[in-house]
C-alpha cells in the first residue's frame, strides 16, 4: 500500500474506481474484501470526524474481482437493495454498473479537460450525462436548509454521431444519428477521481482512453445498424412481391421514402449496446413500412367507399332529379316580404307540389292554408303521416323529402338553413335531389352566393328575384323600460331560463303574456302564438324561434333583451343575419305602417345597441360561400360497413366523418358527433347496422341522460321482443319534466314512422303527448290570466279599503261636533 497519505482516496471514492454501488462497497468492506489503508481524522463544524481512507492501486487492482463478488453474494441468497440505497447508488442511466456521483467541481473540471480532445480528434459531439437530484439537505430546517441547492450526479458521457446508410435501393443514403450513453471508462474514472493533481500526460492518456471506446461504440454500432438494414431490405423485398399491382408497391415504397425524412435519432446504452442501437433502427424501419401500407389500405378504402356512395359526384346519387329539365327561381328577400306568399301561390297553381319546412309547426300552417284553397293536401312530419287518397299537395318538414316523388313543383323555405351544421344537409340534398320540374327557394338573399354554387355542380339554370320588404323598419331612439312595454310587443330572449324570468317580471307587473320557445311542443307554441294574435295575451316573450315564419300575427315591435346567444359551443354575439331574420317580424305589412326595434335597458350601452342593429337591418350580412353540408345516407353506411368489415355502427359513422368528403371541392361534413355517441351506445344492442342507424338520427337530445336511456331501452326491446312499449307517465309535473315529456313522446312517435309494426300503440301515444302538451298550455295560461286576475282583485280591494279609510276619518271628523251639539240641547 502506499504510504504516502495523500495519493489515498476517501470512501466516497470507491463506487467510481469499482463502478459499484456504495451499497455494495460497504459491504465488501465489512466483509474485508476492500482492504482499508488508514483512519483518517479531520476536524468539522466543530466535530472531529474519522474517514476511512484506500490506497487507489489496490482498489483498481480489485476492480476485476467485483463481478465474482456478486456472483457470490447471488450465490448465498443476498440481494442489492438497490431502491434503498443512498442518492449516490446507482439510478436509471443506462447501464447496470455504473456509479452514480455527486459532480464534483474538480472532477467536472477535469472531464472537460478531457473532452477537449476527444471533440477535436474524432469532431464527435460527447458531453457528460448529468441529472439533477432532489435537495443536498435532507433535513432539518433554517436558513441553510432553504438556501440548498439541487445536487447533480455525473451518470456517465452521452455521444451522438451520424453516419450515412442507403435504406431503399437506389435511393440516396439517409443519415442515420445515434445517441448512445455509455459508462466512464475505467482509466478516466482513475485519473478523474484521482486525490492528487494530475498531470497532462495522465490527462492525454485519459483523453486517448476515452477516444478509444467512443470509436469503438461508434464503428460497432454502424456497423450493427448496416447489418440490420440489409436485412430489413431482404425483409421489405418479400413483402412488396406479395403484392402484385405495380402501383402498390410503389405507393408503399412512396409512403416509407416519405417516413424516412422523419427519421429521428435513435437512444442508447451501452446497457443494450452497439446491437440494441441496430434493432432499434430495424423497429424504426418497419414501423414506417406498416404505417405506409395502412395508409395505402386506408387510401383504397376510402376510394371503395367514395365510389359506392357516390360522394365523388354527389349529384350522381339523385338519377331522378337528373333526369328532370328541373329549372329553379330563388325568391330572395327579408322578412315580411312576401315571398313565402308568392312561393305558395306558385305551388298552388301547380297540379302537383310539395312544400319543404324546417318545422313540423310551418308544415302544419302550410297544410291547412291548402286544405282552406281548396286543395287535395296532405302532410308528413317525422311524426305523423296525413295522406288522403288524391292527395295532389303535400306539406312536409325538409327531412322527410320522398326522392322517388316527381312533383311540378317543390317549394324549399328557408334556404338560409343550408349554412347550418346541424341541420344544413337536409336543404343540400333537397336543393341538389328534389324530384321536381320547377324549384322554388324562399330565403335570405345571403344564401345566393352558396345557391349558385351548388348549382354549377349540377349545371341547372337558377333566376333569382330579388324581393323588397314590404313596410318601413325603424330602429328607436331610445331602450324600453319592461313595465312601458305596449300591447302588440314582443320581447326576444335566447335562453328558455330568460324567456320565463322575463315572463314572470311581466306577469307580476300585471301583464298577460304569451310563450314561445323551442322547448315546446309545436301544438303549445301555435296555441301560445294564437292567444297572443287574437288579443288574448297583450306581450310575447319568445326565443328566435319567431324569426322561422310562424303565424303570430300583426307584431308591432320587436324588443331585443339581448344582442348574444349560446349556440350549444359558447356563448356569441348574434350575426347580422340573425338580427334581420328576427327583426324583421316586427310591423306586418297591412296592420301597421312601420315596424319597430329596440331593446331593454338591460341589454347594455343603447348607443352600441342602436347602431350594431341598423348596420344588420340596413347593410348587407355575412354571404353563405364555401361548402354545403352532407350526410352519409343509408347506402354508404352500408358500403362503409362492407369494406371495413366492421358491424360497429360507430366505428363506420367515424370513418365517414373523417373521410367520405374530405378534401371535396364543393362539399363538407355535417356536426354528426351526437349521432357518432349515440350509434357507439347502440352497438351494444343486437340490431342490424341500419336499424341502429335509423334509432342513432331519432330526435334525442343526447345531453338528456332519460330520453338517451329510453331510446337504448326501446332498440332493446326491439331486437328481444321484437315490440315496444309506449312511454307511460301522467300529465302531473312542472313544466320542465312535462316539455322532457312531450318530447320523449315525440321520439317515440319518430321511431314509430319507420317501424309501424313494432311501435303499434300509436294512438295512445298521440293523445298522451295533447293530453302533456294540453297540460303545458293550461300552466301557461293559469300562471299568466291567473296572476292577473289577482292583480286586478287586489287592486280592487285596494281601492274598497281605502274609500271606507276615508269615510271612516270623514265620521271621526264630525262625531265630536254632533255629540257636542246634542248636550248643548239638553
Amino acid at each position: 500500500m502506499s504510504k504516502k497519505p495523500r495519493d489515498q482516496v476517501a470512501v466516497n471514492h470507491l463506487p467510481g474506481i469499482l463502478l459499484a454501488s456504495m451499497a455494495e462497497c460497504e459491504r465488501w468492506i465489512a466483509a474485508g474484501l476492500i482492504p482499508v489503508s488508514e483512519r483518517k481524522t479531520f476536524r468539522k463544524g466543530g466535530r472531529i470526524v474519522e474517514t476511512r481512507m484506500f490506497d487507489p492501486e489496490t482498489i483498481a487492482a480489485l476492480a476485476a474481482e467485483v463481478p465474482s463478488w456478486r456472483v457470490k453474494e447471488e450465490g448465498e441468497g443476498r440481494r442489492d437493495h438497490a431502491a434503498q440505497e443512498p442518492v449516490q447508488a446507482r439510478r436509471g442511466s443506462g447501464f447496470e454498473s455504473a456509479s452514480v456521483k455527486p459532480l464534483d467541481d474538480v472532477a467536472h473540471r477535469r472531464r472537460q479537460s478531457i473532452l477537449a480532445p476527444v471533440r477535436k480528434n474524432t469532431g464527435i459531439y460527447i458531453v457528460e450525462d448529468v441529472r439533477k437530484l432532489g435537495d443536498r439537505a435532507q433535513s432539518g430546517g433554517g436558513r441553510h436548509h432553504s438556501q440548498s441547492k439541487p445536487d447533480r450526479e455525473f451518470v456517465g458521457y452521452r455521444a451522438a454521431f451520424s453516419w450515412p446508410i442507403s435504406i431503399l435501393p437506389e435511393d440516396a443514403p439517409a443519415e442515420i444519428v445515434v445517441e448512445f450513453t455509455f459508462a466512464e471508462p475505467l482509466e478516466v474514472a482513475a485519473a478523474v477521481l484521482s486525490p492528487g493533481r494530475i498531470d497532462r500526460a495522465e490527462t492525454a492518456n485519459a483523453a486517448e482512453a476515452l477516444q478509444a471506446r467512443l470509436v469503438e461504440l461508434r464503428d460497432a454500432t454502424f456497423d450493427a445498424c448496416e447489418r440490420e438494414v440489409a436485412a430489413w431490405r431482404d425483409e421489405l423485398g418479400t413483402y412488396l412481391a406479395a403484392h402484385e399491382d405495380e402501383a402498390e408497391r410503389q405507393a408503399i415504397l412512396d409512403g416509407i421514402r416519405s417516413s424516412l425524412g422523419k427519421l429521428d435519432r435513435i437512444s442508447v446504452s451501452d446497457k443494450q449496446g452497439p446491437e440494441g442501437a441496430g434493432r432499434k433502427l430495424h423497429q424504426k424501419l418497419d414501423n414506417f413500412r406498416s404505417r405506409s401500407a395502412a395508409r395505402r389500405l386506408r387510401h383504397l378504402r376510402e376510394v371503395q367507399i367514395r365510389e359506392a356512395s357516390g360522394y365523388e359526384r354527389y349529384a350522381t346519387i339523385f338519377p331522378i332529379a337528373r333526369s328532370l329539365e328541373r329549372k329553379f327561381v330563388f325568391l330572395a328577400g327579408p322578412t315580411n316580404s312576401g315571398k313565402t306568399h308568392e312561393a305558395l301561390r306558385l305551388a298552388g297553381e301547380a297540379e302537383t307540389a310539395e312544400i319543404l319546412s324546417p318545422l313540423r309547426l310551418l308544415a302544419l300552417e302550410h297544410y291547412e292554408r291548402m286544405s282552406e284553397d281548396g286543395l287535395a293536401a296532405g302532410m308528413v312530419t317525422g311524426e305523423e303521416r296525413i295522406l288522403p287518397e288524391g292527395t295532389t299537395h303535400i306539406a312536409r318538414t325538409i327531412e322527410t323529402l320522398d326522392l322517388r316523388h316527381v312533383v311540378d313543383v317543390c317549394v324549399i323555405d328557408e334556404v338560409q338553413m343550408l349554412g347550418d351544421p346541424n341541420r344544413g344537409w337536409a336543404w343540400t340534398q333537397a336543393l341538389v335531389g328534389a324530384p321536381a320540374r320547377l324549384v322554388v327557394l324562399t330565403g335570405a338573399p345571403e344564401a345566393i352566393p352558396l345557391v349558385e354554387h351548388l348549382l354549377a355542380m349540377t349545371g341547372e339554370p337558377l333566376e333569382v328575384k330579388i324581393l323588397k320588404r314590404k313596410g318601413r323598419l325603424r330602429v328607436e331612439d331610445a331602450p324600453v323600460d319592461l313595465r312601458r312595454l305596449s300591447k302588440g310587443d314582443a320581447v326576444i330572449a335566447f335562453s328558455r331560463a330568460n324567456v320565463h324570468d322575463l315572463r314572470t317580471r311581466l306577469v307580476q307587473a300585471g301583464r298577460t303574456v304569451a310563450t314561445v320557445y323551442g322547448a315546446l311542443g309545436p301544438e303549445v307554441r301555435r296555441a301560445e302564438a294564437a292567444r297572443f294574435r287574437d288579443g288574448e295575451a297583450e306581450i310575447l316573450v319568445a326565443t328566435d324561434a319567431i324569426g322561422m315564419g310562424l303565424n303570430i300575427g300583426p307584431l308591432r315591435r320587436v324588443v331585443f333583451s339581448t344582442l348574444s346567444k349560446f349556440d350549444g359551443v359558447q356563448q356569441r354575439q348574434l350575426s347580422a343575419m340573425e338580427i334581420k331574420q328576427i327583426a324583421g317580424r316586427a310591423g306586418r305589412f297591412g296592420h301597421h305602417d312601420e315596424g319597430l326595434v329596440t331593446a331593454l335597458p338591460d341589454a347594455g350601452a343603447y348607443g352600441s345597441i342602436a347602431t350594431v342593429v341598423s348596420k344588420a337591418l340596413t347593410g348587407e350580412g355575412t354571404k353563405l360561400t364555401g361548402k354545403a353540408y352532407v350526410r352519409p345516407n343509408q347506402e354508404t353506411v352500408l358500403s362503409a360497413s362492407e369494406v371495413l368489415r366492421s358491424n360497429r355502427l360507430g366505428q363506420v359513422l367515424q370513418h365517414l366523418n373523417d373521410t367520405l368528403v374530405a378534401g371535396h371541392p364543393d362539399l363538407q361534413m355535417a356536426d354528426i358527433e351526437e349521432t357518432i355517441e349515440l350509434a357507439r351506445l347502440l352497438d351494444t344492442v343486437d340490431l342490424p347496422i341500419l336499424d341502429r342507424l335509423s334509432y342513432s338520427m331519432a330526435p334525442v337530445d343526447g345531453r338528456e341522460r332519460l330520453a338517451v336511456e329510453l331510446l337504448l331501452d326501446w332498440a332493446r326491446q326491439h331486437a328481444s321482443a321484437g315490440w315496444v312499449a309506449p312511454p307511460n307517465f301522467g300529465a302531473h309535473a312542472d313544466l320542465v319534466k312535462l316539455e322532457a315529456r312531450v318530447k320523449i313522446a315525440t321520439s317515440w312517435l319518430w321511431l314509430a314512422q319507420r317501424y309501424p309494426d313494432v311501435f303499434e300503440d300509436v294512438e295512445a301515444v298521440v293523445d298522451q303527448r295533447a293530453n302533456l302538451n294540453a297540460r303545458i298550455e293550461e300552466k301557461l295560461v293559469a300562471t299568466s290570466v291567473s296572476r292577473r286576475r289577482k292583480s286586478d282583485e287586489k287592486r280592487g280591494r285596494d281601492q274598497g279599503d281605502r274609500k271606507q279609510r276615508q269615510k271612516k276619518a270623514r265620521n271621526e271628523r264630525t262625531e265630536p261636533r254632533v255629540r257636542g251639539s246634542q248636550g248643548y240641547r239638553a
